[in-house]
């Protein structure tokens, strides 16, 4: 038999009405009761009527997450995919419903309509899609919203993993297995993430008194075609070790080394970010900074509905901690 909210009440030891309370995001609530009304929501996988709460209240329970529409790639991105299903975890715990809206980067008519017509309680996007007109519309309607990825906007919420300490971990990772010749590859140094990671590459180097080598930074990298012409072209004059921007430019970049009889790790050392599918099935099997994106998407829905309780914008930012996972594409000095 489906629970009530009643039953919900018994399993935590708190009334009808402190349910009701939680259930409506009031503030005339405990802490304490708060996280035992939560547990007993769990534990029973109580579901409460969303239609009879949005009638109630005026509100959707609702949440857009906002795609640049122009970029087919974002849908089959495992990394993408990976931030829904944290959001889609960490809002339907709080009651809330996650869709997706599919605006145009420099069309964002559809996202004026949903935040107008007031189909959705919440907005997150992507850093990619956080520009001006987009933020326009944002802060115009007043609707909560959290940017998935660092933004130079100080006034807007956003949460990221700290891909400068992600770099530093990186290099510090390949100066423990005694390289000191350490290359950079990336694709392009206009994305965020991958600027911060570069900065705290060369941060680390410089902390251990060394300097980018001569083989150091490659940039321009978007296509294995790419790949495979850079390592052809410094075949003679590779680094010993690379801190590779993403998983996927290390991926090739291995495979190209493999097919010229270079050895991993004895010849020429790998080190990428994030602990993808690419990164297990590489030959070897890559060693990573785990970036955990599922707890990035977790951790963008918990910051949103902290907003939505307090029924206003809130320029909060976090930075998500990292870790290495260490396989067979690196090897410590003996």
């Amino acid at each position: 038999m489906k629970p009530t909210i009643r039953d919900v009440a018994k399993y935590a030891g708190v009334s009808v009405a402190t349910v009701s309370r939680y259930l409506n995001n009031s503030p005339l609530i405990a802490p304490q009761s708060v996280e035992r009304v939560r547990q007993a929501i769990e534990a029973l996988n109580y579901q409460p009527s969303m239609m009879a709460r949005g009638l109630l209240h005026g509100n959707s329970y609702t949440v857009a997450l906002v795609v640049d529409d122009s970029n087919v790639e974002t849908y089959g991105n495992d990394y993408f995919l990976r931030i829904q299903y944290g959001l889609e975890h960490a809002l339907a715990r709080e009651g809330y419903y996650l869709m997706i809206c599919h605006i145009g980067s420099k069309n964002v008519s559809t996202l004026e309509s949903i935040v107008n017509e007031n189909r959705i309680d919440g907005v997150v996007l992507l850093s990619e899609l956080a520009n001006a007109q987009v933020l326009e519309v944002l802060w115009k309607s007043k609707i909560p919203f959290v940017i998935g990825g660092r933004s130079s906007v100080e006034q807007a919420a956003w949460v990221d993993i700290d891909n400068i300490e992600a770099g530093r971990c990186a290099t510090a990772w390949l100066l423990e297995t005694g390289a000191s010749e350490i290359g950079f590859l990336t694709n392009s140094f206009e994305k965020v993430f991958a600027a911060e990671r570069y900065a705290g590459y060369k941060s680390c180097l410089e902390a251990a008194g060394l300097s980018e080598p001569a083989c150091g930074a490659a940039k321009g990298l978007l296509t294995p075609a790419d790949i495979a012409a850079y390592v052809e072209a410094h075949r003679d004059r590779l680094c010993r070790a690379y801190v590779a921007s993403d998983s996927a430019i290390a991926f090739h970049f291995m495979r190209e080394l493999t097919k010229r009889g270079v050895r991993i790790p004895e010849d020429v050392q790998v080190v990428a970010f994030d602990d993808s599918v690419l990164a297990s099935v590489s030959e070897p099997a890559m060693t990573v900074v785990k970036i955990d994106v599922v707890s990035l998407g977790m951790a963008a829905a918990r910051m949103l509905i902290q907003q939505l309780r307090a029924g206003e914008q809130r320029p909060e930012h976090l930075l998500l901690p990292v870790s290495i996972i260490e396989r067979g594409s690196t090897k410590m000095r003996e």
